[in-house]
């Protein structure tokens, strides 16, 4: 059927078919298996190679007003949700335990942070930003403002958009057990 666009309706179906194979057949061959691999090409070296640029700039930046990257991130998170348990920030910044305890301790230190045991349960000890803390924070978002504009300079906000997307589901996949037996398999 031939509407008045000129949009041909089977023509659709049969592109969205080929569409779908071709994304089945790019997703079976971009892996390290395969011949034709490029690791230039391969989202995940590209993913470790932006974060790692990313974070060397940052650092720089930082470095400056006396943070360091992992500080900045729990200054961050602090900023999106305070207070935090110590072990919800282990979790949000990529921290092991032991590191960002001792982190936390230097932290406290700076009078950066207050940790706080809680009286209903002795084992969760939160975590809260003092004013330096918050006043440090506004002087370093601008910081991060310009080297995140200069990172998607040129990006539009759909591709950021779709990017984004594209992330969380593969960190969602990672957090599944490899050896887990999908249902659509």
């Amino acid at each position: 059927m031939l509407l008045s666009t000129g949009f041909n309706m089977n023509s659709t179906r049969r592109n969205e078919g080929q569409v779908t194979r071709l994304k089945k057949s790019i997703a079976n061959k971009i892996g390290p298996a395969d011949p034709n691999f490029v690791l230039d090409d391969y989202i995940l070296y590209n993913l470790v190679r932006a974060s790692a640029t990313y974070n060397d700039e940052i650092a720089k930046a930082l470095k400056t007003h006396g943070l360091d990257t992992v500080k900045w991130r729990i200054l961050m998170l602090l900023h999106d949700k305070s207070p935090s348990s110590v072990g919800d920030l282990a979790r949000r910044s990529v921290t092991k335990m032991p590191t960002l305890t001792r982190i936390l301790i230097r932290m406290e230190n700076e009078n950066l942070i207050l940790r706080q045991t809680l009286d209903e349960d002795r084992r969760i000890v939160e975590v809260t930003m003092t004013p330096k803390a918050t006043k440090a924070l506004r002087t370093v978002q601008e910081i991060g403002h310009r080297v995140f504009e200069r990172a998607v300079e040129g990006v539009s906000a759909e591709e950021i958009q779709a990017m984004t997307h594209g992330l969380k589901k593969i960190r969602e996949n990672l957090a599944r057990s490899p050896y887990e037996i999908l249902e659509n398999e």
